[in-house]
């Protein structure tokens, strides 16, 4: 396999294994943990020497604290306490403790919420809910509706060029790459920037498997609103452009019309 294959993530923090008991297991620690060696082998330890099987592990950390989330197929809520009697002694821990399934082979962490990106709240949307959501828009409004897209994207990608910038430290290279990664992180799609002329104020983006357009393929034209707004909004403010109309962002390939991915050029429009 190679190593930079991609694989599904899931990022809401539940299981769901028919046959199993899944309990799910809080252990608290100092934030010092997060730097020492041995605590999370110490806290699978505890599991092994039950015999109890992990189904899933989640970290949560932050300056404070750092909390250890453990989902495990127990027999009983007398085997759960005594393994949260055995957490506790976990070296750093603060407290621990569990909570039970909510029906059979099915468990949540119930103290995740809300869900945060850089601090700041995110929601998930499934693709039955966004397929739905662009599918009536263009039913409904025509082709008015992804130049509304459009214009939100806009918005949300000045927006966000603010936050990748500032990770970046300022670096114009990094701030490339960052752009990048959260693209991929926030599920839009995989990103390319085969060129970019931050003199001429143009480039060229790729997306591979846009969330958008993935769910017209075989339309036969292109389909990309928000994706192509979010991309420009991006590029907008980091040449310094306030308003939509004043660059452009044409789409020349998409997957919805049968290309292997979706590209676009970006240019600033020249004034008279």
């Amino acid at each position: 396999m190679a190593v930079n294959a991609g694989i599904p993530c899931k990022i809401v923090r539940y299981v769901y294994v028919p046959g199993t008991t899944p309990y799910v297991f809080y252990v608290d620690l100092k934030a010092e943990a997060l730097m020492a060696v041995g605590v999370l082998e110490r806290v699978t330890h505890v599991f092994a020497g039950f015999g109890i099987p992990i189904l899933q592990i989640n970290v949560i950390s932050s300056n404070e604290s750092l909390r250890i989330v453990v989902f495990a197929d127990v027999k009983d809520k007398k085997t759960a306490d005594a393994v949260a009697r055995e957490l506790k002694n976990v070296p750093y821990a603060l407290q621990a403790w569990y909570s039970k399934p909510l029906v059979k082979g099915f468990a949540y962490d119930e103290h995740c919420f809300p869900l945060t990106l850089e601090g700041q709240r995110a929601i998930i949307m499934r693709r039955a809910v966004y397929e739905n959501f662009f599918k009536e828009g263009w039913r409904r409004f025509g082709t008015a509706f992804p130049i509304m897209l459009y214009m939100l994207g806009f918005e949300a990608g000045k927006s966000a060029y603010k936050d990748h910038s500032r990770i970046a430290g300022g670096d114009r290279k990094a701030e490339l790459e960052v752009g990048k990664v959260f693209f991929q992180l926030m599920g839009y799609g995989r990103l390319e920037i085969p060129m970019v002329d931050d003199v001429k104020r143009e480039a060229v983006y790729r997306v591979y498997d846009s969330f958008e357009c993935e769910v017209f393929k075989g339309a036969g034209e292109i389909r990309s609103g928000f994706v192509r707004g979010l991309i420009g909004g991006w590029f907008a403010a980091r040449w310094g452009i306030e308003k939509a109309e004043d660059i452009v962002v044409r789409e020349e390939k998409c997957i919805a019309k049968g290309d292997p991915y979706c590209e676009a050029k970006i240019w600033v429009e020249k004034k008279r």
